[in-house]
């Protein structure tokens, strides 16, 4: 196992990866480091992480893990300064939810490319900031792990084995395919609640609107309160997937709309009985 892991960038879910490492392995030294840096002295006085970076990174030649926390399009910089000061022998993932993008990025660095191997937890919260992050998350939660074509078999299951240790469940999968599927089971639902909200607030004839909401908006407004510049990236780095699940969304409402407007109730009852059926509990 390892020994002196470093998180790049502390946020909510770096911050969740360091709790989760303290709670399952409490010999492990964590470092970190982070653009705010209130976030990183706020985490060494409560204990989340050893101690930290600002700019020598004197803290990133000690760890023989590396796991890169920061938004897609920060990856050029993160990488570059990993480069730089990591030890030769020290293995790198990370936790974006894109994948062929960050792929491509790495490999255009030789020396990090055969030492990558890439994570995205399927978890998390809508909040940000280490002051919210919560080990709770990754109990029970899936990682799909994806690779560059240049990393051993035995460095591709430490990483496995790191994310067991948290108690996660991982599956491996290419980039193309994690991208293709995330587009429809995360990326479309999140940009679907930021279009919802949009809409129902400009809505002149609602003056409050928590009177006019229940359980089912609420749930899926929720996501709208997602980290902006995450999700700025995450489209940005997936858009070809995401036009497309969008476009197969939009041919099914307008499907469904068809229904509606033609009264039949068996048909809209049959339509909306064979999707429960398929729903994921």
């Amino acid at each position: 196992m390892f020994k002196n892991i470093y998180i790049y960038g502390l946020g909510m879910m770096g911050g969740s990866i360091a709790k989760a490492i303290r709670i399952t392995n409490p010999k492990i030294k964590i470092f970190a480091t982070d653009i705010d840096l209130g976030s990183l002295k706020y985490a060494k006085r409560m204990r989340i992480i050893d101690d930290f970076d600002s700019r020598k990174y004197k803290c990133l030649n000690k760890c023989d893990l590396i796991i890169i926390c920061v938004p897609i399009l920060s990856y050029n910089s993160a990488i570059d300064i990993i480069q730089q000061h990591r030890k030769s022998e020290s293995l790198i993932t990370d936790i974006g939810s894109t994948k062929k993008e960050i792929i491509t990025i790495v490999k255009k660095n030789r020396s990090i490319n055969k030492s990558f191997i890439g994570s995205h937890p399927l978890t998390g919260m809508e909040k940000i900031s280490v002051k919210n992050s919560n080990a709770d998350i990754f109990e029970d939660s899936f990682v799909l792990i994806n690779t560059t074509g240049r990393s051993t078999k035995q460095n591709e299951k430490r990483i496995i084995n790191f994310w067991r240790t948290l108690n996660c469940k991982t599956i491996s999968v290419t980039p193309e395919t994690h991208d293709k599927i995330l587009s429809m089971t995360s990326h479309l639902p999140h940009i679907l609640s930021f279009i919802l909200v949009d809409i129902i607030s400009r809505n002149k004839m609602i003056d409050n609107l928590d009177s006019y909401t229940g359980g089912g908006f609420k749930d899926l407004a929720r996501l709208a309160r997602s980290d902006v510049t995450m999700w700025t990236d995450i489209i940005l780095t997936n858009r070809s997937n995401i036009i497309s699940s969008i476009t197969k969304f939009s041919n099914n409402l307008d499907s469904f709309k068809k229904l509606i407007s033609k009264g039949d109730s068996k048909k809209i009852k049959d339509y909306l009985v064979k999707r429960k059926n398929k729903s994921v509990n």
